[in-house]
């Protein structure tokens, strides 16, 4: 599908449905923001919990993004689904710490290869959303390898949404109560299709490493 053609889909598939996935975004935003709010003087115990945020931050994206995937797969969907990889929490603590070193260390050597990375790391959350037992160093190459060739395209994608978050501004913010599943579904659409195209063209022959 093309960038237009995702974007209509998208459209027509929260129709009647943007109120539940305007709830599970913001249940999901609101429990990965709780550690924010703790302050300490310690620095040890303040990375401690900043790390420990980014962590939960990581593991309620990864229930966010396969309760989209059920969305818009048409699966049975309960909001239960947000919670689901938390007892997954080793692997999520593991991939997201490998995956911070990765994007920071690029980073340091100029921004726009660190962006770069990041976006090659796009599908992460959903891989993990599907697999339990992958290792980070794999879902990281295979997160890479999907997005070969995508990446510019999820940044148009992401880029082709900056007008209607200024016109949202104009609106006092009351137009983001439609954009943002309307984006959210948009995104996730996009990568659902590129993972399972590269599935498909590799016959689903991958053999994850087990942790």
């Amino acid at each position: 599908m093309t960038r237009q053609e995702i974007k209509e889909w998208s459209k027509q598939k929260i129709k009647g449905n943007m109120w539940t996935i305007l709830g599970a975004i913001l249940i999901a935003n609101l429990v990965s923001s709780i550690t924010s709010v703790i302050t300490v003087e310690n620095e040890f115990v303040a990375l401690a919990i900043t790390i420990g945020g980014g962590v939960l931050s990581f593991i309620m994206q990864i229930g966010l993004v396969k309760y989209m995937i059920n969305f818009i797969t048409d699966k049975q969907n309960e909001i239960e689904v947000l919670f689901s990889k938390f007892k997954d929490w080793k692997q999520a603590t593991v991939v997201y710490l490998h995956q911070f070193i990765n994007v920071f260390l690029w980073t340091l050597l100029f921004i726009i290869p660190g962006i770069i990375k990041g976006y090659a790391y796009s599908l992460v959350t959903y891989i993990l959303a599907d697999n339990s037992e992958i290792s980070s160093k794999e879902v990281l190459k295979l997160s890479e390898e999907m997005m070969n060739g995508h990446k510019m395209q999820l940044f148009t994608l992401e880029l082709s949404f900056v007008g209607w978050h200024l016109l949202a501004i104009l609106t006092l913010g009351i137009l983001e109560i439609w954009l943002i599943p309307y984006q959210q579904t948009s995104t996730a659409k996009f990568l659902l299709d590129v993972k399972e195209s590269y599935e498909k063209a590799n016959n689903n022959i991958q053999q994850p490493e087990v942790i």
